[in-house]
């Protein structure tokens, strides 16, 4: 079941709920599978002129791996056919976040004031 406190956001295909999230190993399988670190990986998704089906591919396949470590590739890709690119995209992004908190809490922090 899909927790997104700890990371994991849910993709429902059909009948069937798969669990996504991005922990340390799945972004090591990630970064290995591509041969790209994670913030390359990350920005060429988010350009269009640079976004390719094998990446997003493989980031369902990677974020998989903590709950579905069962599902290849190919697998990976069959999903992505049954669940649609737009639910596959906005579940990455989710989890892709989630797995980055503290990121988003630098960016929404309030400055500090400055001492008189």
């Amino acid at each position: 079941m899909a927790n997104p406190h700890r990371g994991s956001v849910a993709l429902q295909v059909g009948g069937r709920a798969y669990t996504l999230s991005f922990s340390v190993n799945a972004l090591c399988e990630l970064e290995d599978a591509l041969g790209q670190p994670v913030a390359q990986i990350a920005n060429a998704l988010n350009d269009p002129d640079t976004a390719r089906l094998s990446t997003v591919r493989a980031l369902v396949w990677a974020g998989l791996r903590d709950h579905h470590d069962e599902v290849g590739v190919k697998e990976a890709g069959d999903i992505i056919t049954d669940a649609g690119i737009p639910a596959c995209m906005e579940a990455i992004g989710k989890a892709f976040k989630a797995a980055f908190p503290e990121q988003e809490a630098k960016e929404n922090a309030r400055p500090r004031k400055a001492k008189a």
